[in-house]
């Protein structure tokens, strides 16, 4: 269960009478957006409720040790599942060397590439304005900002605001929104990038995006905050650069247009690492081993 219904957990111990593991996965965002005084007297109340669970389990070490504080859960009982995506092992080169993105094979374009929610959250205005830099750089004409991703009502004058600023630079045509994507569309979409980014603003829990992202070969260029840079120091699929700063995401993604040797590098090093750490088959079995771990006492 999510951590937002530790309330429920002692009625189910009682009901049941086994173990209740509680997963974190991004509450303290919800949390945060609570005001005075029911941040605090909601807060106070998961503390209380949270000493009734056998165990938490988070995605990276980044979110245990936030929801550790946040809650006043003690080393023991924080466990850390990293989140496994679905490889397609039946395709050629996920066996073995690994197939990088076929991004810029076109010859007359190098692509950037966004696939997130589209909002001020996830940083979608850093990498438009990192775009327009590198995209007046001598040699940039050639730079292309494709992005997909959903775009809810709320945020969509936020979007086209962006969109405006872009049309206006003259960078209009160089753009491509393709809206949201299935799970054939968004493969489809990765493999037609050179550069993959995310900046978010705030601290990500999970980096599911550049998981999928280095699963098809794509290299990263992320904020180095949240679970990003334990992410990149198993995979070693990309680079980190100073958060809430354009300019360093700009100069980051010269670097890497400007070397494709080590682009591909870092593609093959990033989809290697995923497929190693990042696959569902690693996810379940560090699950099922936490859960047989719990159930002990009560199956013995």
């Amino acid at each position: 269960m999510n951590s937002l219904f530790l309330g429920s957990v002692r009625r189910l111990k009682e009901e049941v009478g086994v173990p209740v593991v509680v997963s974190v996965q991004g509450e303290d965002l919800f949390l945060g957006q609570l005001e005075e005084p029911w941040r605090g007297r909601t807060l106070e109340l998961l503390a209380e409720r949270a000493r009734e669970a056998d165990a938490f389990v988070a995605p990276s070490r980044f979110y245990a040790n936030v929801m550790r504080e946040l809650l006043g859960v003690d080393d023991e009982r924080m466990r850390v599942v990293s989140l496994g995506i679905r490889l397609h092992s039946e395709e050629k080169g996920l066996e073995g060397e690994g197939v990088v993105s076929e991004g810029g094979r076109e010859g007359d374009r190098t692509v950037v590439g966004y696939l997130a929610r589209i909002c001020p959250e996830k940083g979608f205005h850093h990498l438009v304005e990192a775009f327009e830099e590198l995209a007046m750089r001598p040699g940039g004409e050639r730079l292309h900002l494709h992005v997909a991703g959903y775009l809810g009502p709320a945020d969509r004058p936020y979007f086209e605001k962006l969109e405006e600023r872009l049309q206006t630079r003259g960078l209009g045509e160089r753009f491509r929104y393709l809206g949201e994507v299935d799970l054939e569309q968004k493969r489809a979409f990765l493999r037609s990038l050179d550069l993959f980014s995310v900046p978010t603003v705030y601290q990500e829990a999970k980096g599911l995006s550049i998981l999928e992202a280095m699963a098809e070969g794509v290299p990263v260029v992320q904020p180095n905050h949240g679970s990003f840079p334990e992410i990149l120091e198993k995979t070693g699929g990309g680079l980190l650069v100073e958060p809430d700063s354009p300019a360093a995401l700009a100069e980051a993604l010269a670097r890497l247009l400007a070397n494709p040797a080590y682009r591909d590098q870092l593609g093959k090093s990033g989809q290697a690492g995923v497929r190693e750490h990042y696959n569902t088959e690693v996810m379940a079995r560090r699950t099922v081993d936490l859960y047989q771990e719990l159930a002990a006492p009560v199956l013995s």
